[in-house]
């Protein structure tokens, strides 16, 4: 399923919340900063992108690792996310699709 997932079904969520979670009940709702194309080459059928999220007033950091990103169309997402760092306004988190 994941490789069917296309940047424009995030492009309009960007500014939205979304849920991430672990395995316990603790939870982190995330901003969507940015979904974007990438251009390095990838053997998926639609093109690589990236999508940057944001713990808003946030100081911890998320370890890597995989959680569940709670999608409001494509539903429960078991995805690798990284922390980036903080960007002035909360800690900043990255996914990539390729």
């Amino acid at each position: 399923m994941l490789d069917q997932i296309k940047v424009d079904q995030f492009e309009t969520l960007v500014g939205t919340s979304l849920r991430l979670s672990g395995n316990g009940p603790e939870y982190a709702d995330l901003e969507l900063v940015q979904a974007r194309t990438l251009a390095n080459p990838s053997p998926r059928a639609e093109a690589p992108f990236l999508l940057t999220l944001r713990e808003n007033g946030a100081s911890r950091v998320i370890p890597q690792g995989i959680f569940r990103l709670q999608h409001p169309t494509l539903g429960d997402l078991d995805l690798f996310i990284v922390p980036i760092g903080p960007d002035g306004k909360g800690m900043c988190y990255e996914i990539t699709f390729n």
